[in-house]
């Protein structure tokens, strides 16, 4: 990976925020970037040769207050509802022209019933998407109810509307068919324009949930060309994924990241094995 960045002049990055550059953690609003996320992130855009994108299913609010004061950065909340571009304070809703107060709603009525028998959980209202978040729930109960909901969701609203059921990291969210972080990623390559010295050659997207798998098909399904993607997810080694590139937590993404902004101090021994590709196993 080091080699194929050092050569590269136009160079793609997609990262996902909730899991891969920070933890999970029980309260969502505490999930805030450390001092060494924002200064490697602030480090890899300066770089005229990167993109660097947060493609991420948090609001506007909070990427805007968390990540915006890094202006070379481009944003894209709420799973690819919205998008900021770099050098930009405006954001751009994708999602406009689309009837949103009926099927929101809808989802709003079930998750408040769901809300009322578990207790701990709450609902987080955003623009476009309806999150329902049981990770102060019991785990064991939470994750009942949520399978309970996805079945009863699936069956009402998702097929009154063109909605679909996304599952998350201890939450359920309700969002268009057509808003995913795949598309977005489709978007940011085609901006490059297509061909022999106009794509990207270099892409390292990385993300740790169902979610995130989108932008990896999205870069499997492009043109770009195979030894340029670098499609990595964060997580146990065991989940399923078409990710070819894997990391086990959001340390080790930014020690990669560091290493790749050259710093000398950045590492551990997993990040330092995917970005020089020397141990074989890190690659399935």
């Amino acid at each position: 990976m080091l080699s194929r960045y050092r050569k590269a002049s136009r160079r793609l990055f997609m990262f996902d925020y909730d899991g891969t550059l920070t933890p999970i953690v029980g309260d969502p609003e505490a999930a805030i970037p450390s001092d060494k996320v924002t200064r490697n992130l602030k480090t890899l855009s300066s770089d005229p040769r990167n993109a660097v994108w947060i493609i991420s299913g948090r609001d506007q609010a909070f990427l805007d207050e968390w990540m915006g004061s890094i202006s070379e950065l481009g944003l894209s909340a709420e799973h690819g509802s919205f998008m900021r571009n770099p050098s930009s304070s405006n954001w751009m809703n994708l999602t406009e022209s689309m009837d949103m107060e009926n099927w929101q709603s809808a989802v709003i009525k079930v998750f408040s019933q769901y809300s009322e028998r578990t207790q701990g959980s709450f609902i987080e209202r955003k623009k476009i998407a309806i999150t329902w978040h049981y990770r102060r729930a019991d785990p064991e109960y939470g994750a009942f109810q949520a399978q309970q909901c996805q079945k009863e969701l699936e069956a009402t609203v998702c097929r009154d509307f063109e909605v679909e059921v996304m599952p998350g990291k201890a939450n359920l969210e309700v969002r268009p068919r057509f808003v995913n972080k795949g598309e977005i990623a489709k978007r940011l390559i085609g901006e490059y324009g297509s061909g022999k010295g106009k794509e990207p050659d270099f892409v390292l997207c990385l993300g740790d949930d169902f979610t995130d798998e989108d932008m990896f098909r999205s870069l499997r399904a492009s043109s770009l060309q195979e030894e340029n993607i670098f499609a990595c997810t964060v997580g146990a080694s065991s989940k399923q994924t078409i990710a070819t590139w894997h990391l086990l937590e959001p340390s080790d993404v930014i020690s990669a990241i560091a290493l790749l902004n050259g710093s000398t101090d950045a590492g551990n021994a997993g990040a330092v094995s995917v970005v020089d590709a020397e141990i074989s196993d890190t690659r399935t």
